[in-house]
């Protein structure tokens, strides 16, 4: 009996110890990350459970889960304790093969400059039409 004691408030001092080691080196802590599949759209959504010094979300997408490029910048609050969730929408999707799945992550980066890759990655398949493909395919041409 003495040692499921010792056990537990083991573990919660260790469970927050790790938590406040990555407030404290990530600037935000990320408590869910989804993409949701639109017509010729994928929208991302996150929400933190805390921000320390963070300046702000790049979000990174790729086609084959390796070679990610940034493709915009969501602003974060800064400093919260509260849950704070975000929005972003990619809306160049249609620049791509008609049934193609996208990989998406998150770089938290800090008001220092330093960053720190968000590891999940989420896989999302939009539904593009094919006017907005062929559309695509004919700015392509003339770049």
């Amino acid at each position: 009996m003495k040692s499921k004691s010792f056990i537990y408030p083991f573990s919660i001092a260790i469970t927050m110890i790790i938590l406040s080691s990555v407030i404290l080196y990530a600037g935000a802590v990320i408590i869910n990350f989804r993409g949701e599949p639109g017509t010729n759209k994928v929208t991302l959504k996150w929400s933190t459970l805390s921000e320390v010094n963070c300046k702000g979300f790049e979000i990174e997408r790729s086609l084959n889960q390796a070679d990610f490029k940034k493709i915009g910048f969501k602003k974060a609050s800064g400093n919260s304790s509260a849950q704070i969730n975000y929005v972003f929408e990619d809306k160049n999707v249609y620049k791509s093969a008609v049934s193609r799945t996208f990989y998406y992550r998150l770089k938290i980066v800090n008001l220092d400059g330093s960053s720190k890759i968000f590891s999940q990655v989420v896989a999302v398949t939009p539904s593009i039409s094919g006017a907005r493909y062929t559309w695509g395919s004919i700015k392509a041409l003339f770049r």
